[in-house]
């Protein structure tokens, strides 16, 4: 039973796994597209979202069945448990890439005005996404330290977000008639964030399933 267990297991980590490099993958794709105005790549993110929302209930119904089952305790339960919050964590990211793609979208249907500045998201696009990747590794290998590190980057992201909104505030009195796409990209920078809230919230999850220690409220 317990070999069971932890085959069971054994499956849903890289259930998750999947999940999370299919939602870094959106991620990618719709920052390309808002990038690029690419909006047969944005519509592709958003039609793809279907399948990790299903792989997303799918996932969290062999974890209730896995409590159902075995009725695990301590440490077992806390995987379970972590499990489930994971990857709702991980959906919710792929979310935030739908709304990029929409974003995306969006910008590409805007005339580009005279005197109106485009936004360069590249940096915050690699730190974002390399918070995701590191946070995927981290759960592969069960590396607190990898996680903790992770957790560390989220300040450099939140400094981001509040330099492109200031800076999207002075364009908008610079060019107010590129308002949309100002706005757009107040947007664009809130998901990231949002994203890299998220890695880190796995991350903590990560260290309170193999410590047992809740991190969330802590400061960093």
């Amino acid at each position: 039973m317990k070999q069971h267990f932890i085959n069971e297991l054994d499956s849903l980590r890289s259930q998750i796994s999947a999940q999370g490099e299919l939602a870094e993958r959106a991620i990618h794709n719709a920052i390309h597209a808002f990038s690029s105005g690419d909006t047969e790549l944005a519509r592709r993110v958003m039609a793809h979202d279907e399948i990790i929302d299903r792989e997303e209930i799918h996932i969290e119904e062999e974890c209730l069945k896995l409590l159902a089952l075995y009725q695990p305790v301590a440490g077992d339960l806390r995987t379970v448990i972590s499990c489930i919050k994971i990857n709702t964590a991980m959906e919710r990211m792929a979310d935030f890439g739908c709304h990029i793609a929409e974003r995306a979208i969006l910008v590409a249907g805007l005339p580009t005005l005279p005197g109106q500045e485009m936004f360069d998201f590249e940096p915050m696009e690699l730190l974002t996404l390399g918070m995701l990747r590191d946070t995927l590794l981290a759960i592969r290998h069960s590396d607190l330290l990898l996680a903790h590190k992770v957790i560390d980057r989220d300040d450099a992201v939140d400094a981001m977000r509040s330099e492109h909104r200031t800076h999207a505030r002075a364009a908008i009195l610079h060019c107010p008639a590129a308002v949309e796409y100002y706005v757009s990209c107040i947007g664009l920078a809130r998901d990231l964030e949002r994203i890299s809230d998220l890695a880190t919230d796995i991350c903590r999850q990560l260290i309170y399933l193999r410590t047992g220690c809740i991190t969330r409220h802590k400061p960093d």
